[in-house]
């Protein structure tokens, strides 16, 4: 890794260090491809002293499996209680965390589940530092850790092979609202497939998925966009609840 960090990764250390945005975005400094924006998102942690408590990973719109990494600063247990700013966006997940290492490799299905040791309902706090998505193109997005700003780990059970993952009835309520009800709704159907997909062809400069982190993998809903003060309630069905304050 270069000692000084590419303009793109510049632009984010910044905007990080001063918890503002990063302004409009160059279109020069967009990544070419998925490993240049995996090469940015190795150059900001470093340069930020953030450890990697996590990740978070799916497969794009292009079809190709990518991973941003969660920073152990960035993950709050429920209850949790996070800045809102101008606004976010929340996402409703499913989570795994991992008993060992994942290393890059063809994996079956039951291999990724007996890695985990628990499922976790999650909420994902997110606001990108080049604009509010789909602001930005989509290799910055993902050079920008897939513009997350926490993530909240909610309740969580180790019967990972006794539940439905792809059928879990789940509920979202945001300021007293039920603004998603919906059985399933993983992008990919089976929230594990984004994990499996991701390690046979993975490429992050970061040291992988490692025993201890948290791994979520997708949206059971459409981003909800926040921009006053609620309270943000999960319910993931055989799972259990997460709960998030947002305060100005």
């Amino acid at each position: 890794m270069a000692d000084t960090p590419s303009p793109l990764a510049q632009r984010l250390i910044a905007a990080r260090r001063s918890a503002a945005s990063a302004g409009a975005l160059d279109p020069t400094l967009v990544p070419p491809d998925h490993a240049a924006a995996m090469a940015v998102q190795a150059e900001v942690t470093v340069a930020l002293g953030e450890s990697v408590g996590g990740w978070k990973v799916g497969i794009g719109g292009d079809g190709i499996p990518f991973a941003a990494p969660l920073y152990s600063s960035a993950l709050i247990a429920s209850p949790a209680r996070v800045p809102l700013g101008d606004y976010v966006l929340i996402e409703m997940e499913i989570a795994f965390r991992l008993q060992r290492d994942l290393p890059p490799g063809d994996y079956t299905r039951d291999a990724i589940l007996a890695a985990c040791d628990q499922v976790i309902a999650g909420i994902e706090v997110l606001r990108g530092r080049f604009g509010e998505p789909p602001a930005a193109p989509f290799l910055a997005f993902l050079a920008d850790n897939g513009a997350n700003l926490a993530y909240v780990t909610g309740s969580a059970t180790g019967a990972l092979r006794t539940l439905d993952l792809t059928a879990l009835p789940c509920r979202l309520t945001i300021g007293g609202e039920l603004v998603h009800e919906k059985i399933g709704g993983h992008p990919q159907g089976d929230p594990i497939e984004p994990i499996r997909r991701y390690l046979a062809q993975s490429n992050d400069r970061l040291g992988g998925l490692r025993a201890g982190h948290v791994v979520t993998t997708g949206s059971l809903n459409k981003p909800v966009r926040v921009a006053a003060p609620a309270r943000v309630e999960v319910d993931i069905a055989g799972i259990g609840r997460a709960t998030l304050e947002l305060s100005r």
